[in-house]
């Protein structure tokens, strides 16, 4: 017969389920730096030595059970040279056209919750692709 779980069991798997969210995104961030560490070769001290932290506390960071601030996200990031967190820009409008050479003018109405602003592009283009940013 299996025995009951203990109150701090309990509390511990209380606290997984409240913060499931940021906990996995711990996780993923820590499996993240440990493939840079390996691809990079960096030592745990070294990668604490670049954030000016203890290497206690990187150890801890590794295990993916902290919940990181925007600071030690953006330490980590610099001191290992990748990007771990990818923000979207709902506020970006992006159009990529294809041309061939000729004049063209386009017009585009970019809009958003906020505001709407119109683009409008005239001249001569050469064949290719072309990236419009709002």
């Amino acid at each position: 017969m299996a025995k009951p779980r203990s109150e701090e069991a309990k509390a511990k798997a209380q606290f997984r389920r409240e913060n499931r969210e940021w906990i996995r995104m711990s996780q993923d961030i820590a499996l993240s730096v440990h493939y840079y560490l390996r691809k990079s070769g960096m030592s745990q001290k070294d990668l604490a030595e670049r954030m000016a932290v203890s290497a206690a506390y990187v150890a801890k960071l590794l295990k993916g059970t902290e919940n990181l601030t925007l600071e030690t996200i953006c330490k980590l990031q610099n001191a290992i040279g990748e990007e771990l967190l990818s923000l979207t820009h709902p506020y970006v409008f992006k159009q990529i056209l294809e041309l061939s050479s000729c004049r063209h003018t386009f017009v585009n109405d970019v809009t958003s919750d906020k505001y709407t602003q119109t683009q409008v592009i005239t001249g001569a283009f050469e064949m290719g692709k072309y990236e419009l940013t709002a």
